[in-house]
């Protein structure tokens, strides 16, 4: 297939897989240590800020200089899921189906739904945060009165 027909509507991952680890192959790339592959997609979602930086969310979308760009950075990253993912083979699809499920569960459509004043949304988050993380400081305390 030609190159510039491939869209995100008629390719599956496990073709973008097998195209990464053809080129990771031919390079004798397939070695790496997952510590270091987790840094490499760190420091690329790193330079992807970077053009965020300064910016308004409104700034950016209406700068076209930048999209060729930040589409090359989020590619890098996307690389590093894919080759974090093949080296501890894990299946990226199943592995986003099950965290979407359980993020269904930890962010409730009763509470997290446009209908639902942000201000409502921002404490609950706060709240879902502190209780997963052992606190958090812009989580408001339970009322203590009771």
């Amino acid at each position: 297939m030609d190159d510039n027909l491939i869209t995100d509507q008629n390719t599956k991952i496990a073709d973008l897989l097998e195209r990464m680890k053809q080129f990771r192959d031919n390079r004798g790339w397939d070695h790496q240590d997952p510590k270091d592959m987790a840094i490499s997609l760190v420091l690329e979602a790193a330079e992807l800020l970077e053009y965020f930086q300064w910016k308004s969310g409104e700034e950016v979308e209406e700068e076209a200089r930048l999209k060729g760009a930040i589409a090359d950075e989020l590619s890098d990253v996307f690389w590093w899921v894919m080759t974090i993912a093949d080296r501890l083979n894990l299946d990226v699809s199943q592995a986003f189906i099950r965290k979407m499920a359980k993020n269904a569960k930890k962010y409730p459509l009763e509470v997290f739904n446009p209908s639902v004043s942000q201000d409502i949304q921002n404490k609950e988050y706060y709240k879902i945060k502190a209780a997963t993380r052992g606190g958090h400081p812009l989580a408001e305390k339970e009322d203590q009165h009771s």
